[in-house]
């Protein structure tokens, strides 16, 4: 995707500057959740405004479905913002004041060479894309006219709120979320209740004869071991410039003999067919099948469960210390 044009970045600035002059947390908290529909029409964006707590003021915006669901899992705890987990799971852009130095050096040329001037504490706009698997990075054009719009539509509807104009709908149930559409070559605010997606079932594994071979050309064990599928903690960048992602890595471990299957490395965002093929080629260079495999997550288990049920392998979810403890190892490693 391209970078945003010299135009478009001071759109952004512009609006971001506008956005916090009206002060939009006075009025709305984390829990108020707007939807603001791309110019393209091809997705929404879901606002939610920082400030009311005090720490840190600015906009997130969750991108379509993904960033929705995404949204829903921290504002339940199933995931926790602080972890890396949030990294690996979250569609967003956000739009932040924060302190000089938390910018990187290619937020502040981009200041520099659009003619803009900051100063203070707290007062440097941050603007930042997060992806599924990849590293919190610069925007992208795309990303850069969703924010904008966003920036824009919030500001108007918190002068609304202020004017007395719209009333917001705290403490029903369930929660409705305030969506902006076009009317008339205006903008209409209306009030909608939230429906997430329905998600998509993982697929059956298709190499049927694949998963017969594996079954046939393997001894079986009275074993049980333990499959993990994980993003590893240490970045990769493939070519300079590019942004870096966290690869996904599959491994197996049998606790009771020490035997550690060689881990597979993919992408930053694998599909559930390419987590079920990873799983396949760990069983491919096993000496022999288990009798189980113990999964930490219920996702796990229903993506792994047609390779599982045709190798009549019992398939259990619960803890997996000795992947935790090889995980614990690989993130020290790198980090040194």
């Amino acid at each position: 995707m391209d970078a945003p044009t010299r135009e478009q970045w001071l759109g952004l600035h512009q609006e971001f500057r506008e956005f916090c002059q009206a002060t939009p947390w006075q009025w709305f908290d984390d829990a108020d959740l707007l939807a603001v529909e791309h110019p393209s029409g091809e997705y929404r964006g879901y606002c939610v405004v920082l400030g009311s707590g005090g720490i840190e003021y600015g906009l997130a915006v969750y991108k379509g479905d993904e960033g929705l669901a995404g949204y829903m899992a921290l504002m339940s705890g199933a995931i926790d913002s602080d972890s890396p987990e949030s990294l690996y799971s979250m569609n967003a852009v956000s739009a932040m004041l924060a302190d000089r130095e938390h910018l990187s050096q290619a937020d502040r040329d981009t200041i520099r060479d659009l003619g803009l001037r900051y100063r203070g504490r707290g007062k440097w706009p941050l603007f930042t894309s997060v992806r599924p698997g990849y590293v919190p990075w610069r925007l992208d054009s795309d990303e850069a006219v969703l924010l904008t719009q966003a920036l824009r539509s919030v500001r108007a509807a918190a002068v609304l709120v202020e004017n007395g104009e719209l009333t917001l709908q705290p403490g029903e149930a369930p929660r409705p979320v305030l969506a902006q559409d076009p009317h008339e070559g205006g903008w209409q605010y209306r009030w909608s209740l939230l429906r997430l997606p329905s998600p998509l079932p993982d697929p059956d594994y298709p190499d049927t004869e694949r998963i017969m071979q594996l079954a046939k050309s393997k001894p079986r064990a009275a074993s049980v071991w333990e499959l993990g599928i994980f993003h590893l903690n240490s970045p990769v960048q493939e070519s300079r410039g590019e942004r870096p992602y966290f690869p996904v890595i599959a491994l197996i471990v049998d606790p009771d003999s020490t035997l550690v299957i060689p881990q597979h490395s993919t992408g930053p965002n694998p599909s559930a067919a390419d987590r079920q093929g990873m799983l396949v080629k760990l069983l491919e260079e096993a000496p022999e099948l288990p009798s189980r495999i113990v999964v930490d997550t219920l996702g796990t288990a229903f993506m792994v469960e047609s390779i599982t049920a045709p190798l009549d392998i019992q398939l259990s979810v619960g803890d997996t210390p000795s992947i935790y403890a090889i995980q614990e190892g690989m993130d020290e490693f790198y980090d040194e």
